[in-house]
Order: structure tokens, then C-alpha cells, then sequence
């Protein structure tokens, strides 16, 4: 079954770096690097995993209305970026961890009522939907082709 190891390993390969063109690249969603740094694929089996950070859904999909996002990643988020907290006034605070903590929340909370992303219509840019399309056309060819090629080396050795 060596072609179709290559074959999985070939399609880990090629997901990793589609998601990280169309969502890193094209939509520039780059804050700290972490998830860039967080994409990767496992080969199990018969099957690839590819796992990245869980925001990498919320992302893509947008977050629905009343689901509140995880404030600690709005919170390296949020120091990543070098964002500065306000007052109520809008006066500019210090960056302590109160404040910064507090400026999380708010931000947690208005994703939660309005969603994510301006620039998309508080609505994710649906990356991985286009990823998955793509990606099974070229799969179900890759695999079968490894199978073949598989059987045929087996065949071969009776």
C-alpha cells in the first residue's frame, strides 16, 4: 500500500497549503502567525487529518449570532495586534491585564451580536467550503489511482 501512503500524505499536503493560500494569502486573515503555524495533517490509516486552531472555523463560516467566541483567543488576538483599550469615553487606558481582559470581553461580546469580519458582511468568506469542493474532485482521483497501482504491485508478487 505504499502508493497509496503517498497518495494520503500527497493530499495532506495539498490541503495544508490550499487552506493556507486562500485563508492566510487571499483573505489575509494573519494576526500572530499562530494559525498558519497551526495547519498541519496526519495520516491515519486510510484517512488524512488536518486540524488547525478552532477559530479557524469562525473564520471561515463566521460566528452565528448568540455564539459567544472564546475570549482568550480574542485576547492574543487583541495583544498581537498591539490594540490599546478604552474608556467608556473613549479615552485611551494603560494596557494592564484588567484592561486588556476587559477589552476582550467587549469585543467577545459585539462578535457575538453583530458576527465577524466588516469586510465580509460580518460573515465568514466560507474558505473551507471552497477548499472541500475543490479538493474532492482531486482526491477521489489521486486515491483511486493509488489503489490501482496498489493492487497491481500485488497482483504482481503472486
Amino acid at each position: 500500500m505504499e502508493n497509496l501512503e503517498k497518495a494520503l500524505k500527497d493530499v495532506g499536503e495539498n490541503v495544508v497549503s490550499e487552506i493556507k493560500r486562500l485563508a492566510i494569502k487571499r483573505d489575509d486573515f494573519n494576526a500572530s502567525g499562530d494559525l498558519d503555524r497551526s495547519i498541519s495533517y496526519e495520516v491515519k490509516g486510510n484517512t488524512v487529518e488536518v486540524s488547525a486552531l478552532e477559530y479557524i472555523g469562525a473564520i471561515s463560516d463566521g460566528i452565528h449570532k448568540k455564539k459567544f467566541p472564546n475570549g482568550y483567543n480574542i485576547l492574543e488576538w487583541a495583544k498581537s495586534r498591539g490594540l490599546q483599550p478604552r474608556g467608556a469615553k473613549g479615552r485611551l487606558l494603560s494596557r494592564t491585564d484588567a484592561n486588556m481582559k476587559s477589552m476582550a470581553f467587549v469585543i467577545a461580546r459585539s462578535i457575538s451580536e453583530k458576527g465577524i469580519s466588516k469586510r465580509f458582511g460580518y460573515k465568514g468568506r466560507g474558505f473551507l467550503e471552497e477548499i472541500k469542493k475543490d479538493v474532492v474532485k482531486n482526491v477521489t482521483d489521486m486515491i483511486a489511482e493509488a489503489y490501482k497501482l496498489d493492487i497491481i504491485v500485488k497482483l504482481k508478487e503472486i
